[in-house]
């Protein structure tokens, strides 16, 4: 009779066959959370993404041109910062924009971040898909269903580069 060359099923076998799954799962999870966390800007703003306990969190970091936002001439600064005053709930329309958390709840399924964020600019939350797609942040808001929303994209950005004006 021949030794067979087949690898038996104990309970350590087993058990080290899980423990692999179970890093190999934890460390797709670090990469997706590296992979959406850091600096993201778009045309007119700044975010901050950051991942805690399986939930990311945007926060606003920056308005590079107010006056595209607003339509009107607006100054801002650290005494003067802008005010979240589109907010529905008057106790909150004195808080400043700059820092401010603009999404909850969202966390991973599948490819897609899934949550709500806020849009300062109408005081409204919307449901709220976030992804990483060919290396820039989608950021999709709606009402109902994905198909009937916006989409914002961002790409990578270096708060301490500097950047050529592109005036």
């Amino acid at each position: 009779m021949k030794p067979s060359n087949t690898r038996r099923n104990t309970p350590g076998n087993w058990l080290a066959a899980r423990l692999l799954a179970v890093a190999l799962l934890f460390t797709a999870a670090s990469a997706a959370a590296e992979e959406i966390q850091g600096w993201w800007q778009s045309w007119d703003s700044v975010l901050y993404v950051s991942v805690e306990n399986d939930e990311a969190q945007l926060f606003a970091a920056g308005i590079l041109n107010p006056y595209l936002v607003k339509g009107e001439l607006v100054s801002w600064s650290l005494e003067q910062p802008l005010l979240d005053i589109e907010n529905p709930q008057p106790e909150l329309q004195s808080r400043p924009l700059l820092g401010l958390q603009i999404s909850a709840e969202l966390r991973k399924q599948g490819k897609l971040w899934r949550g709500r964020i806020y849009d300062p600019r109408s005081g409204a939350w919307y449901k709220s898909n976030v992804s990483v797609v060919d290396g820039d942040l989608n950021i999709r808001g709606y009402i109902g269903m994905p198909m009937l929303g916006q989409t914002r994209v961002f790409q990578r950005y270096n708060p301490c580069k500097r950047y050529p004006d592109k005036v």
